[in-house]
């Protein structure tokens, strides 16, 4: 199924009251899915940058710009990954697999 399908379908899903939805994907520029009960979120904005923290806040993001960590400067790049002091860790993939592993975590509190 193309991403922006999958995406409209994930969006616009009935779930159980722990799911909240803000935005719309087809008319708005950020938007995302959150679990209230642990923090699971899927963030998607200017339908283009990607990410999605599950309850553990590991974090997956398709956005490749430089950022800072531990006051170094790093260029990510696909399939990187970077575990912060307190064990957090941010990785970087692609916007397909962020997607999938959403729709994986949100079907599953589908009504």
């Amino acid at each position: 199924m193309p991403l922006k399908k999958k995406i409209a379908e994930l969006t616009s899903k009935k779930y159980a009251t722990n799911i909240t939805i803000m935005g719309d994907f087809e008319g708005s520029n950020h938007t995302s899915i959150l679990d209230n009960d642990n923090g699971t979120i899927l963030v998607v904005s200017d339908k283009d940058q990607f990410y999605f923290k599950d309850r553990h806040r590991n974090l997956w993001l398709s956005v490749l710009d430089p950022f800072h960590i531990d006051g170094k400067q790093h260029f990510p790049e696909l399939g990187d990954s970077y575990t912060l002091n307190h064990g957090v860790q941010y990785s970087f993939t692609t916007k397909e697999a962020i997607v999938e592993m959403a729709s994986n975590y949100f079907e599953k509190h589908a009504d």
